[in-house]
């Protein structure tokens, strides 16, 4: 009787084992959903990363999934990154959404821009009255995750507190949808000062 108890717990622990291990296995292979986002590399990573924090902490409660910050050392590596699938969502400037929309044969899609972006001059050339920063994705992003990310940032609102504090980190007084007329006339100069380089 005693063997037959012994042989049964036996059994039972190797059973037990088993299940466990194809637990931790099933574990370790199923991850997270994680939005990797990064931006143009125009401070330093610490100082985008702070800054950056309390609008991805708000992004991740409108989505539902965790948000990553990942820097890269400077536009090249941006549109690289985002081309191969290394990144998700990028603040990206005119010049280099051009060169990721024409390497990507127009598979990036511009999403918001700040409202002051459409009556300030760009950077980069001095066509007046559009905005070369916007954030964007790919194209194959889930719709619904798109839309999600839109309606995130179109909500925010400054004169709530939390609000504000993100509006104040971005630089703007409110988000916008990229509206494809700056689009257009941001990727034709774009194109114009990447020829002339």
């Amino acid at each position: 009787m005693q063997r037959n108890e012994f042989l049964i717990r036996i059994r039972n622990l190797v059973i037990s084992l088993a299940i466990f291990v194809a637990l931790v296995l099933y574990a370790s292979t199923y991850s997270v959903p994680v939005l990797r986002v990064s931006h143009m590399p125009d401070e330093s990573p610490s100082v985008l990363r702070r800054k950056l924090k309390p609008l991805t902490d708000y992004l991740e409660k409108k989505i539902g999934m965790k948000i990553e910050f990942r820097p890269v050392s400077d536009g090249n590596a941006l549109v690289e990154a985002l081309l191969s699938h290394k990144l998700d969502m990028v603040w990206i400037d005119g010049l280099n959404l051009a060169r990721a929309k024409s390497r990507s044969n127009d598979q990036v899609i511009p999403l918001v821009q700040r409202e002051e972006g459409e009556k300030t001059p760009s950077v980069f050339i001095t066509t007046p009255g559009y905005n070369d920063y916007t954030w964007t994705v790919r194209a194959d992003m889930d719709v619904n995750l798109r839309q999600k990310l839109t309606d995130a940032f179109l909500a925010l609102d400054k004169n709530n507190g939390q609000d504000k504090e993100i509006l104040d980190l971005q630089r703007a007084s409110k988000f916008i949808p990229a509206s494809a007329e700056n689009r257009s006339v941001i990727e034709a100069a774009a194109r114009r000062a990447w020829l002339l380089k």
